[in-house]
């Protein structure tokens, strides 16, 4: 495994304090902090601040310093939909090689979401759809697409935790997902868009509910 540099790990960490809700929409990122937390200096934390911000994940401001960045409803329904049709895409086109696809991992991910959810806990929902998102996406062979891919679920996760308060939204997610890999098991682009689309259906939906109208 090739080592990862100190800004690299930082970024990583930064990633998951900002999916876990540790760093809200809109909240102040302390580098001094940060550093102290991370046991490293200052350097490395303002160079994973660099990656963050080409990601859309934080935003920096003269005089304010660096921030999550706060999407707007508006905002995030904009990437949502490019996410969308680049997501639809990406199945319709499994569905045509399923035997490529590693359809037992997404099952067994899809099973580990099933009980987060009967738990309640929406950080762990939120940790393990990303999951299995990012596990679908692995699957596809043009990788400069599913970089993009990442770069854009990436840039949403802090709003997108919003949506899993709605348990309306969440208690369906598992099954929405069983359908979308049925769809590339049985080798059927179709039944694949109808499933994706059904899933970002009900996830524009519980966005409009729960998204803060103003960011």
């Amino acid at each position: 495994m090739p080592n990862t540099s100190l800004a690299d790990q930082a970024a990583n960490k930064i990633r998951i304090l900002i999916k876990e809700n540790k760093l809200r929409p809109g909240a102040h990122i302390n580098i001094d902090s940060l550093a102290k937390e991370f046991g490293i200096s200052q350097t490395p934390i303002r160079e994973a601040l660099k990656k963050l911000i080409a990601e859309g994940m934080a935003v920096y401001k003269p005089k304010a310093g660096y921030s999550v960045r706060n999407l707007s409803l508006h905002e995030y329904l904009q990437v949502f939909e490019i996410l969308q049709v680049m997501e639809t895409y990406l199945v319709k086109e499994l569905a045509k090689i399923p035997f490529i696809v590693d359809l037992v991992s997404l099952r067994e991910i899809n099973e580990e979401l099933r009980q987060s959810i009967s738990q309640g806990n929406r950080d762990l929902i939120g940790r393990i759809n990303d999951k299995f998102h990012k596990k679908l996406y692995e699957n596809y062979h043009n990788k400069l697409m599913v970089d993009r891919l990442y770069s854009l679920w990436n840039e949403m996760c802090s709003g997108r935790n919003l949506m899993y308060d709605n348990k309306i939204f969440t208690n369906r997610m598992a099954a929405e997902h069983e359908a979308i890999i049925s769809a590339i098991e049985n080798g059927d682009p179709k039944a694949a868009e109808e499933a994706i689309s059904a899933h970002y259906l009900s996830g524009r939906e519980s966005a409009i509910i729960y998204f803060p109208v103003e960011a």
